[in-house]
Protein backbone atom coordinates (compact mmCIF):
# COMPACT_ATOMS: atom_id res chain seq x y z
CA UNK A 1 0.00 0.00 0.00
CA UNK A 2 2.79 2.45 0.87
CA UNK A 3 4.50 1.70 -2.45
CA UNK A 4 1.30 2.65 -4.27
CA UNK A 5 0.99 5.82 -2.20
CA UNK A 6 4.60 6.72 -2.92
CA UNK A 7 4.09 6.30 -6.70
CA UNK A 8 1.06 8.62 -6.71
CA UNK A 9 2.59 11.50 -4.75
CA UNK A 10 3.95 14.52 -6.58
CA UNK A 11 6.70 15.71 -4.23
CA UNK A 12 6.71 19.16 -5.83
CA UNK A 13 3.03 19.74 -4.99
CA UNK A 14 2.48 21.41 -1.61
CA UNK A 15 -0.88 19.63 -1.10
CA UNK A 16 0.78 16.25 -1.66
CA UNK A 17 3.48 17.08 0.88
CA UNK A 18 0.83 18.25 3.33
CA UNK A 19 -1.00 14.97 2.88
CA UNK A 20 2.17 12.99 3.56
CA UNK A 21 2.78 15.05 6.70
CA UNK A 22 -0.78 14.35 7.87
CA UNK A 23 -0.26 10.60 7.28
CA UNK A 24 2.84 10.77 9.45
CA UNK A 25 1.06 12.86 12.12
CA UNK A 26 -1.84 10.38 12.12
CA UNK A 27 0.60 7.52 12.68
CA UNK A 28 2.02 9.40 15.68
CA UNK A 29 -1.48 10.16 17.05
CA UNK A 30 -2.50 6.52 16.85
CA UNK A 31 0.56 5.44 18.80
CA UNK A 32 0.19 7.87 21.69
CA UNK A 33 -1.51 6.70 24.85
CA UNK A 34 -3.44 9.36 26.75
CA UNK A 35 -5.06 9.03 30.14
CA UNK A 36 -8.55 9.72 28.84
CA UNK A 37 -10.05 9.20 32.31
CA UNK A 38 -8.76 12.70 33.22
CA UNK A 39 -10.66 14.40 30.39
CA UNK A 40 -13.63 16.40 31.69
CA UNK A 41 -16.64 17.93 29.92
CA UNK A 42 -16.57 21.74 29.69
CA UNK A 43 -12.78 21.85 29.89
CA UNK A 44 -10.80 23.56 27.17
CA UNK A 45 -8.05 21.44 25.64
CA UNK A 46 -5.55 21.68 22.80
CA UNK A 47 -6.79 19.44 19.98
CA UNK A 48 -5.01 18.35 16.81
CA UNK A 49 -7.57 18.90 14.03
CA UNK A 50 -5.09 17.66 11.43
CA UNK A 51 -5.01 18.63 7.78
CA UNK A 52 -7.98 20.36 6.26
CA UNK A 53 -9.76 20.09 2.95
CA UNK A 54 -10.98 23.43 1.65
CA UNK A 55 -12.07 25.65 4.53
CA UNK A 56 -12.33 22.93 7.20
CA UNK A 57 -10.69 23.57 10.53
CA UNK A 58 -7.11 22.47 10.75
CA UNK A 59 -4.00 22.48 12.95
CA UNK A 60 -3.56 22.42 16.71
CA UNK A 61 -6.19 24.68 18.30
CA UNK A 62 -8.16 24.99 21.53
CA UNK A 63 -11.56 23.33 21.74
CA UNK A 64 -14.25 22.76 24.33
CA UNK A 65 -14.78 19.15 25.38
CA UNK A 66 -18.56 19.18 25.19
CA UNK A 67 -19.61 15.56 25.66
CA UNK A 68 -18.00 12.12 25.59
CA UNK A 69 -19.06 8.64 24.64
CA UNK A 70 -19.67 6.32 27.59
CA UNK A 71 -16.10 4.98 27.41
CA UNK A 72 -14.62 8.52 26.95
CA UNK A 73 -12.81 7.46 23.78
CA UNK A 74 -14.88 9.71 21.48
CA UNK A 75 -15.59 13.35 22.26
CA UNK A 76 -17.90 15.97 20.83
CA UNK A 77 -15.74 19.07 20.51
CA UNK A 78 -16.50 22.72 19.88
CA UNK A 79 -13.50 24.47 18.32
CA UNK A 80 -12.50 27.92 19.50
CA UNK A 81 -11.36 30.78 17.30
CA UNK A 82 -10.03 34.27 17.90
CA UNK A 83 -11.04 35.45 14.43
CA UNK A 84 -14.80 35.48 15.13
CA UNK A 85 -14.75 37.68 18.22
CA UNK A 86 -17.74 40.00 18.59
CA UNK A 87 -19.34 39.08 15.29
CA UNK A 88 -23.13 38.95 15.08
CA UNK A 89 -23.65 35.30 14.12
CA UNK A 90 -25.92 33.47 16.55
CA UNK A 91 -23.84 30.30 16.07
CA UNK A 92 -20.68 32.03 17.36
CA UNK A 93 -20.50 32.57 21.09
CA UNK A 94 -17.77 34.60 22.79
CA UNK A 95 -16.99 32.64 25.93
CA UNK A 96 -16.49 34.56 29.16
CA UNK A 97 -13.99 32.15 30.72
CA UNK A 98 -11.34 33.39 28.23
CA UNK A 99 -10.95 36.97 27.03
CA UNK A 100 -10.24 35.91 23.43
CA UNK A 101 -12.21 32.81 22.47
CA UNK A 102 -15.26 32.29 20.31
CA UNK A 103 -17.04 28.93 20.27
CA UNK A 104 -17.74 27.95 16.65
CA UNK A 105 -21.01 26.04 17.03
CA UNK A 106 -21.21 25.33 13.30
CA UNK A 107 -17.96 23.35 13.58
CA UNK A 108 -19.09 21.06 16.40
CA UNK A 109 -17.61 17.65 15.61
CA UNK A 110 -16.73 14.23 17.04
CA UNK A 111 -13.13 13.12 17.39
CA UNK A 112 -11.10 10.40 19.04
CA UNK A 113 -9.61 11.21 22.44
CA UNK A 114 -6.22 10.64 20.83
CA UNK A 115 -6.49 14.01 19.08
CA UNK A 116 -6.72 15.76 22.45
CA UNK A 117 -3.18 16.83 23.30
CA UNK A 118 -3.17 18.67 26.63
CA UNK A 119 -5.18 21.10 28.78
CA UNK A 120 -5.45 24.74 27.82
CA UNK A 121 -4.25 26.88 30.71
CA UNK A 122 -5.44 30.39 31.52
CA UNK A 123 -4.21 32.22 34.63
CA UNK A 124 -2.19 29.09 35.54
CA UNK A 125 -5.34 26.92 35.72
CA UNK A 126 -7.04 24.60 33.26
CA UNK A 127 -9.71 26.66 31.50
CA UNK A 128 -13.33 25.54 32.03
CA UNK A 129 -16.58 26.96 30.73
CA UNK A 130 -18.65 28.91 33.20
CA UNK A 131 -22.25 27.86 33.81
CA UNK A 132 -23.37 30.89 31.80
CA UNK A 133 -21.10 29.86 28.90
CA UNK A 134 -22.50 26.33 28.99
CA UNK A 135 -26.13 27.51 28.95
CA UNK A 136 -25.54 30.01 26.13
CA UNK A 137 -23.71 27.46 24.02
CA UNK A 138 -26.55 24.99 24.58
CA UNK A 139 -28.99 27.66 23.31
CA UNK A 140 -26.83 28.31 20.25
CA UNK A 141 -26.63 24.57 19.52
CA UNK A 142 -30.40 24.31 19.79
CA UNK A 143 -30.89 27.20 17.36
CA UNK A 144 -28.30 25.95 14.89
CA UNK A 145 -29.04 22.22 14.82
CA UNK A 146 -32.70 22.02 15.87
CA UNK A 147 -33.89 25.28 14.28
CA UNK A 148 -35.59 26.13 17.54
CA UNK A 149 -35.65 29.00 19.95
CA UNK A 150 -34.54 28.29 23.48
CA UNK A 151 -36.39 30.41 26.05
Amino acid sequence: MLDNLDKNINYKDIDSLGYLKWCYDKLLLNNVEIDYSKLKPNSIQWVNFGTNVGSELRKLRPAILWRSSSDKKMWTLIPLSTKCLSDKYYFHYDIECLPFGTAKIESLTNFSYKRIREPYFYNKKIAYLTEKDHENILKAISKYYLFSEFN
